[in-house]
């Protein structure tokens, strides 16, 4: 492939990247929506839902500075199989969970899976992307999880009510199953692969730092979201906030594409800045949020925010590398993203046991919860308005 005169970001191997990530993405957010049901159903408190939801980030994090070094020096495309595999057995695995500590322990090895098969499928998609396209590629690639998001919460809500947990999780699984397949027909393309060495520039790539932290500042906020969102509709009234979900990734396939196109022709930071405030907005509108108007409204703002500054700022910090040092990059991203999931949800869960502790009001506690979480996402747009100043 010849990157100096490819224009286009449609090659076969994108649309099966494309496609599998879809696959992987709705089981994804299937369980995402459905586990802290799921937990609650088995005894856990809020704190301990939170524990549930993020400890698969632990692991996630645990597992990366041993192999952020092979991602440069191996083949991605049979690492990343190897991820997808782990992640499928575990989704099997949770439709057979009776007790929270062995969902906490599938969990954690759960996690093992994700912290590869992010930053693998990552680096290797950008291998058939011209560099001049990489916000505008990375953003249409994410936006297989957007419709993920309208399918697998919806999907996932609706089918425990009709076939029970179990086979709800073993459908899951069988969606990563689909993804894997496509996996095994890519070919990989060549490039310089560095010797395996556990050194922190090869664990890292320190020239993407600060992109890391500021996607880890506004991720432990929106991670609040995929734990406590359901729960909150809950006590507002909502039985099923699939709508939210549908809502939500509706706008990201509207918003996505411009924001990617508009990255790449004015730079990605001060558009990374705009996201960051549509996103404070919609969790502004979320703490205020008491019927399905107001949900249906703090969607569409947060389509407009968390959905567009992650991709935008991973397609910043992998433009900024070079090709055999995109797996260290993309492993560095990845680990703010997995720190953000990690810590979020057990801040909000110990926000929301002291707000009811205090109130005995869990909508209320909830609500401010909501308000709490502004605080991490300010440093992501103290961030992006520096790099918009200083080039």
């Amino acid at each position: 492939m010849n990157k100096t005169t490819k224009t286009s970001i449609w090659s076969v191997p994108y649309v099966i990247l494309l496609l599998a990530n879809f696959f992987q993405s709705t089981a994804a957010f299937m369980t995402m929506a459905t586990l802290p049901l799921y937990a609650t159903v088995l005894g856990a408190s809020a704190a301990m839902v939170g524990v549930v939801s993020s400890s698969f980030a632990l692991s996630s994090l645990l597992i990366r500075p041993i192999a952020g070094p092979a991602f440069d020096s191996f083949s991605r495309r049979r690492m990343l199989i190897l991820s997808q595999v782990i992640i499928t057995i575990c989704m099997f695995l949770y439709g057979f969970v009776q007790s929270l500590e062995v969902l906490v322990v599938v969990r954690l090895f759960h996690g093992i899976g994700v912290g590869c098969s992010g930053p693998l499928a990552m680096s290797m998609l950008t291998e058939y992307l011209p560099k001049d396209k990489f916000a505008s590629g990375v953003s249409i690639y994410t936006l297989a999880q957007s419709f993920a998001q309208v399918i697998g919460p919806a999907a996932g809500l609706t089918l425990i009510d009709l076939i029970g947990f179990t086979w709800s999780y073993i459908l899951a699984a069988l969606s990563v199953l689909i993804a894997i397949i496509g996996v095994i027909f890519l070919k990989e393309p060549s490039y310089q692969k560095l010797p395996y060495k556990l050194r922190f520039d090869r664990m890292f790539a320190p020239q993407v730092i600060s992109k890391a932290i500021a996607l880890m500042c506004i991720s432990t906020s929106f991670a609040c979201m995929g734990s406590y969102i359901v729960l909150y509709g809950l006590e507002r009234g909502i039985e099923n906030l699939g709508f939210y979900f549908i809502v939500y990734s509706l706008g990201l396939v509207i918003t996505r594409p411009i924001y990617g196109n508009l990255a790449d022709k004015y730079g990605t930071p001060r558009f990374v800045a705009v996201g960051v405030l549509f996103f404070l907005a919609s969790y502004i509108a979320l703490s205020v949020a008491t019927g399905v108007s107001g949900f249906v409204i703090a969607a569409v703002l947060g389509a407009f925010g968390f959905g567009c500054c992650a991709p935008l700022l991973q397609s910043f910090a992998l433009a900024s590398v070079s090709a055999s040092h995109r797996g260290a990059a993309s492993n560095t991203m990845f680990t703010g993203l997995d720190l953000g999931s990690l810590i979020g949800p057990v801040i909000g869960g110990f926000i929301v046991e002291g707000i009811y502790g205090q109130t005995g009001n869990m909508a209320l506690a909830y609500s401010n919860l909501w308000l709490y979480m502004l605080i991490p996402a300010l440093g992501t747009l103290i961030l992006s308005i520096r790099w918009a100043f200083h080039k």
